[in-house]
């Protein structure tokens, strides 16, 4: 059986680190903002569904012209507040898996994407780089109810660690950095 694969960008986080300023809709290397040029990625995957999840009803316009779905889970709420509305919106499409990129990691490219959906089968798989695991990640459908299962302010990382037949994707160094405060977006290079 095909898999059918949903892509989404969590870009609903707060960003209180970064200060006043809203950090996904900043420009990065004097580009597209930091949260259009993840969206981008997603593109030419051959992914059946596409969207963001935002907190804002600023943030849509930033992603206007980039073919997702805007789904909007409104300002204040945790982190697994975004994951439970991808997995809900995954599973009303009918997805296989689902591919969890955030809006604020630029050094993850397209190909980067392609070597995560490469991944043979129907196991779970994650990003490695330095010696961490992080998103992007894939995400098999029968872990969709784990995630919806998990609380508060973290993400999927640790549920999908302990799966036995974790998929780990080497990516090169210093792929996996986000942009947190105003002086890593400066250390941005792609």
């Amino acid at each position: 059986m095909a898999r059918k694969i949903m892509g989404v960008v969590l870009a609903a986080g707060a960003s209180r680190r970064f200060g006043a300023r809203d950090k996904l809709a900043t420009r990065c290397g004097g580009e597209a903002a930091l949260v259009l040029r993840s969206a981008r990625k997603l593109q030419g995957l051959g992914l059946h569904r596409r969207a963001a999840i935002t907190r804002s009803p600023r943030l849509p316009k930033e992603l206007r012209g980039a073919g997702l779905d805007l789904l909007c889970i409104g300002p204040g709420r945790v982190q697994s507040a975004s994951l439970h509305r991808a997995i809900r919106a995954a599973q009303a499409s009918g997805a296989s898996h689902l591919l969890i990129v955030l809006g604020d990691m630029p050094e993850v490219s397209r190909a980067h994407l392609r070597q995560l959906l490469k991944t043979p089968g129907p196991h779970p798989a994650m990003a490695t780089s330095d010696g961490r695991l992080a998103p992007p990640a894939l995400i098999p459908r029968r872990l969709f109810g784990a995630v919806l299962r998990l609380t508060g302010d973290r993400g999927a990382g640790a549920m999908l660690q302990r799966a036995p037949d974790l998929r780990r994707v080497a990516l090169p160094p210093g792929t996996l950095r986000d942009i947190d405060r105003p002086e890593d977006l400066r250390n941005a290079t792609e």
